[in-house]
């Protein structure tokens, strides 16, 4: 390939001129919330701390077409990106021209869909220059465009209260310094072979590999201690299952104390170090002292994965049962954050930076940092499987759990709650599963799971404590984030919240009218009051489970469908909104209230503040402000307590 054929484009020039294709090979389009915000948290992250350089947001592999004289771009690799920029270029040329007057680029769609025209026809219908999305009630369009466009249009309302960037400012960057690869593949190539290639590719080693080699290397000379360091870095990073089932039996029995296995041994790396020296059998002895990283490259430190049993299986193998909340790469932010007590950015795109800023720091030098590290981690991931919720696949059915590993005098394993009777459903277990479900589904992009960092440093200073104890740090937590992040008239930002020990402004330091900010309410705010809702026993608590509704809706729709008057007074306001799914907030967004409520009695609301507003008859401004005023209410008592 000759690099005539490879361009780099800002976004600007990519929606210029050229057309692009998505062939009939090509699977449909499938980003859902995670993939979307991240993409628009990432720019918008760009924008505000590096807005003088360029930020490179992947490579888009194409073949160019020629046809009585038109040409087309057929689309190889990057077609989820392509999509997802064409509907957020329309988002927001239609849902903020008023903020971007002046500036908006006269980009026109330019992607088509070969073999789905009903995808084609969504993206033409959004890109119209209509007031309204011309939808026709009696077509059926691609669902997941439409909730690509809701989910976009929420996720641009909020980057201004997450990131202090203004809509102009996160489109200006967007189209000038966000870049894109464009890569032609040659015109003799057999596309159906490279479209299996590219599906088949090896993957690049991760940062966190590479990361895990440069700690390595900093106490290669310690074979010992080079051991231990891998053996509790590879146990630690599959976070779908409990650490202690990295490790082999002996060494379980050493480092969790045998017959339990739920309470580690080691109070610092020294420790460590002894305990896994002293255990396994005499081949994996030799196997210790055989570790030599001096002059090995990356891929070769990476390669001396974990001690492994019975032909090449990981040692003590159990079936994955559990989703994890988080990423390793992000966890390991999350526990230098705690090692360090500073701000450390949750970003792991930046995660060799960040590290190498605080391991060349360290007063005692690199050495003691990477001990401390490899303690640091192994305890923060314990205490992670015992105190973190986590979402559990289970004789068929899918919940949030919050549970401890078990082994009883049988040897067998379970896992047991946390807290309270072993099986039970509800309790004080389940008060703490809904107060962390709460905070994570607020949360969806792992870069701002400040909640995460606030639990496991709760957990982690501590030697001991009761439910009690965590029940109130948590509900002290949720009401910081309400009244000093959200509500507050200068907020405080997580870090003050969690390391600084900030106290509850007086209600009149707070800006109340930020509930009345239609979509762009934040979504912990609805979440929060839901789960006072639950606890208060609100109708339809005993089947309310927190999921990931991450789209604001308005009752009383902003353009009603027909010849209905636009509502004049209440529109916006908390007494109106409620959070449901992007899917549902996509099909029924302009219905008014009694055809929402017919729906959703035959498939139940998405929360207990919108069953609450469903049992109104009637739904205008009064009644608008007699719900809000109720819902408020229950919000500002917690300020009282």
């Amino acid at each position: 390939m000759s690099n005539q054929s490879i361009k780099t484009l800002s976004i600007k020039e990519l929606f210029d001129a050229d057309q692009y294709l998505i062939p009939v090979y090509q699977r449909n389009y499938a980003w859902e919330a995670k993939e979307i915000n991240q993409l628009i948290q990432d720019i918008a992250d760009y924008a505000v701390h590096y807005p003088n350089t360029n930020y490179y947001i992947g490579t888009l592999v194409i073949y160019k077409r020629v046809s009585n004289g038109s040409t087309l771009y057929e689309t190889i690799d990057g077609q989820q990106r392509l999509t997802t920029l064409n509907i957020l270029l329309n988002v927001l040329k239609r849902e903020f021209r008023e903020e971007l007057v002046g500036l908006l680029h006269k980009s026109a769609l330019n992607l088509a869909f070969e073999s789905r025209p009903l995808a084609t026809e969504t993206l033409q219908a959004i890109a119209a220059d209509t007031d309204i999305i011309p939808y026709q009630e009696s077509h059926a369009y691609t669902p997941a465009i439409r909730i690509a466009y809701s989910i976009a249009k929420t996720g641009l309302e909020k980057i201004s209260n997450e990131v202090g960037l203004s809509i102009d400012g996160f489109y200006e960057y967007l189209m000038n310094r966000v870049l894109i690869l464009r890569v032609g593949v040659p015109h003799d190539t057999d596309l159906n072979h490279y479209f299996e290639i590219m599906n088949n590719r090896g993957e690049q080693l991760e940062k966190h590999e590479i990361l895990k080699a440069r700690l390595l290397q900093k106490i290669q000379k310690d074979k010992s201690a080079s051991y231990a360091f891998n053996k509790v870095w590879e146990a630690c990073s599959d976070m779908e299952r409990y650490v202690q089932y990295g490790f082999d039996t002996n060494q379980r029995d050493a480092l969790f104390l045998a017959g339990n296995w739920d309470t580690l041994q080691a109070s610092d790396f020294i420790e460590l170090k002894a305990l896994l020296s002293h255990t396994g059998s005499e081949d994996e002895k030799s196997s210790q002292n055989d570790i030599d990283l001096k002059g090995w490259s990356i891929d070769e430190i990476i390669a001396a994965d974990t001690i492994r049993e019975d032909g090449g299986k990981k040692a003590g193998e159990a079936p994955e049962r559990f989703t994890s909340v988080i990423s390793f790469p992000n966890f390991l932010l999350h526990v230098l954050r705690l090692q360090t007590k500073q701000s450390v950015p949750l970003d792991d795109k930046r995660l060799l930076d960040i590290f190498d800023d605080y391991l060349e720091e360290h007063e005692k030098g690199p050495v003691d940092f990477v001990h401390e590290f490899g303690y640091n981690l192994l305890k923060a991931r314990y205490l992670f499987d015992k105190y973190v919720l986590k979402r559990e696949v289970f004789n068929e059915q899918e919940r949030w759990s919050l549970k401890r590993l078990k082994r009883p005098q049988s040897n067998s394993v379970s896992y047991v709650n946390t807290f309270g009777v072993e099986e039970a459903q509800d309790g004080e277990n389940k008060n703490l599963i809904m107060l962390l479900a709460m905070f994570h589904v607020s949360a969806p992009t792992q870069v701002y799971k400040h909640w995460l960092n606030a639990v496991l440093k709760f957990v982690f200073e501590r030697e001991s404590f009761e439910v009690a104890d965590y029940l109130s740090f948590l509900k002290d937590l949720a009401r910081r984030y309400l009244f000093n992040r959200y509500l507050k008239q200068v907020p405080d930002d997580y870090y003050q919240i969690i390391y600084k020990g900030v106290v509850l402004p007086e209600r009149n330091k707070l800006n109340e009218e930020r509930l009345n900010k239609g979509t762009a309410v934040e979504n912990f705010i609805f979440n929060y009051l839901d789960y006072l809702l639950w606890n208060n026993k609100s109708k339809g608590y005993q089947d309310f489970e927190f999921t990931f509704s991450n789209s604001v809706e308005h009752y009383y729709p902003q353009k009603p469908l027909g010849n209905i008057d636009r509502l004049e007074e209440g529109l916006d306001e908390f007494g109106n909104l409620c959070l449901i799914s992007s899917s549902k907030n996509s099909k029924l967004s302009n219905n008014l209230p009694a055809a929402k409520k017919d729906y959703y009695y035959k498939v139940g609301p998405d929360s207990l503040k919108q069953q609450l507003m469903m049992d109104f008859d009637n739904w205008g401004t009064e009644e608008i402000r007699e719900h809000g005023n109720k819902m408020k209410q229950i919000l500002f008592n917690e300020l009282c307590i």
